[in-house]
């Protein structure tokens, strides 16, 4: 194990590339409600503070200090973060603004009432703060550099910059009514493509250009470290780069990984201990320790958030433990 820590708590020391620092157990309640189970929203703000929504809006700070910021956030359904360290997420029927301390401000984007019906065509561009979107609970994914907020709206994703929301996708009306939906962690956003993953596998994701044309990404057939052919391993949860790639959690029968595609090429970031060694995960994934991640002996978090300002990926749920891994 790699020593991560002083004997001071809030004294840590930064892992660097190939390390992966625990940052949080989310054994107790207050951790487990930011970051327990599947998160509805996670994001990394531009001051490096960590946010996590699944009952509660939670914050980490350095040396894993934890802040409950709203208790109970039923209604509520995506999150991320703004360059002015303030968030976006779904609220109701609308897109709102949060307060880094959790309290909404304003209304970015929706009208409350009934909107359009689900599977008909959306328009084009539409003044964000009168429309009325089709999905009762309309979920930002991504924000960009150019300050546009990404939007998935049951079968469309929208770009919401100033007051205006752009339609940069709708799901195909035969493939709609088929059943493909925009799943949590499906959808991810370049500097200006759009990847989305309506099938089960990395072969299935779809990059979306400007213009609206969808073509399959381009994958190599094998990744040094990874077990089989790339294309069939399962998507999991996928998350941007911050420029023109994205970030993959995935995994086989006895591995789990985290990759970054693009270009057509592959890198392993994360690989979990197999599944069947006896690693005692409780004595080691300590908060403020670093270990290797690339033999990473924590249970794999599912989802994943990206910071471009730190260079570093974040991940939680479905695990006792928030990991952040620098990429950079």
């Amino acid at each position: 194990m790699l020593a991560g820590c002083s004997e001071r708590g809030d004294d840590w020391k930064e892992p660097k590339q190939g390390q992966a620092l625990v940052l949080l157990n989310t054994d107790a309640d207050a951790a487990y409600n930011g970051f327990g189970d599947i998160p509805v929203g996670l994001t990394i703000a531009r001051d490096n503070q960590v946010y996590g929504m699944f009952v509660d809006l939670v914050t980490i700070r350095k040396g894993s200090k934890l802040k409950t910021l709203q208790r109970h956030t039923n209604g509520l359904h995506g999150l991320v973060a703004l360059p002015d360290n303030s968030l976006a997420t779904g609220s109701g029927r609308q897109i709102v603004k949060l307060s880094s301390s959790g309290q909404q401000t304003v209304v970015l984007a929706g009208a409350e009432g009934v909107g359009r019906k689900a599977g008909q065509p959306a328009p084009r561009s539409v003044q964000a703060k009168r429309y009325r979107f089709a999905d009762k609970g309309p979920t930002p994914f991504a924000a960009r550099a150019d300050g546009a907020i990404l939007i998935t709206d049951d079968d469309v994703i929208w770009s919401l910059k100033g007051d205006t929301l752009t339609r940069l996708y709708q799901i195909p009306a035969d493939a709609y009514q088929s059943g493909t939906r925009f799943l949590p962690g499906r959808v991810a956003s370049g500097t200006k493509r759009v990847y989305l993953a309506t099938q089960p596998t990395l072969g299935g994701i779809q990059a979306l250009d400007p213009d609206g044309t969808a073509h399959s990404l381009s994958l190599p057939r094998s990744v040094a470290g990874v077990t089989g052919d790339t294309a069939g391993l399962p998507v999991a949860w996928m998350t941007g780069d911050g420029a023109e790639g994205i970030y993959v959690n995935t995994h086989d029968k006895t591995h789990s990984y985290v990759l970054h595609l693009t270009h057509g090429e592959a890198e392993l970031i994360v690989k979990s201990a197999p599944r069947d060694t006896n690693t005692t995960s409780n004595s080691v994934c300590k908060p403020g320790h670093l270990v290797d991640a690339t033999k990473l002996p924590c249970p794999v978090p599912f989802a994943l958030a990206y910071s471009a300002f730190s260079g570093s990926l974040v991940m939680a749920g479905s695990s006792s433990y928030v990991l952040r891994i620098p990429t950079e």
